[in-house]
């Protein structure tokens, strides 16, 4: 069902290019940032910053191994165990692959909290010693097909490395 208030889709307003020393991407220019309250290494970006529960995050975390091919059976039944903990959870899709020395494990489902379905779609990304997680999420179902779009743009354009990029020159 469609919120009146609301367009059926979202507007793009530009995107910006958001920096970090393990990771980079593309996102709207006109989402909140904030940092995660508990000190992680990464960051949230809110599209509606009324809406807390609705949400594009990274997180890094430097596992002080490095992650090779022979890890992902045991990397991907983790993920997959993770998400059966979760109340009520229906697995929409699950994924592994490895492109070079870069292990991307990949899940979308739904899942029960506080008494609300929510939609969540996470990479996780192995580059060397570090883990990269990527989540999209909506507070509902209707808000992560809202979003989706915006979702996908800042998802597939994120990029893992070791060294902030430089600005390009003009």
């Amino acid at each position: 069902m469609s919120n009146p208030t609301r367009p059926d889709r979202p507007a793009f307003k530009g995107l910006t290019w958001h920096r970090d020393q393990y990771y980079s991407l593309f996102a709207p220019v006109d989402w909140q940032k904030v940092m995660w309250p508990d000190g992680r290494q990464g960051m949230i970006l809110l599209p509606n910053s009324e809406d807390l529960h609705t949400l594009f995050a990274i997180e890094v975390i430097d596992l002080g191994t490095e992650v090779t091919s022979d890890d992902v059976p045991y990397l991907a039944q983790g993920l997959r165990d993770g998400i059966k903990a979760l109340q009520d959870r229906k697995i929409e899709m699950t994924d592994e692959s490895v492109v070079g020395r870069l292990v991307e494990l990949e899940a979308r489902y739904s899942f029960v909290e506080a008494e609300e379905r929510r939609k969540r779609w996470v990479r996780v990304l192995y580059h060397k010693t570090h883990q990269v997680t990527v989540t999209a999420q909506g507070a509902t179902e209707d808000a992560y097909a809202y979003w989706l779009p915006m979702f996908n743009e800042a998802m597939m354009t994120i990029k893992v490395h070791d060294i902030v990029p430089k600005e390009p020159t003009t």
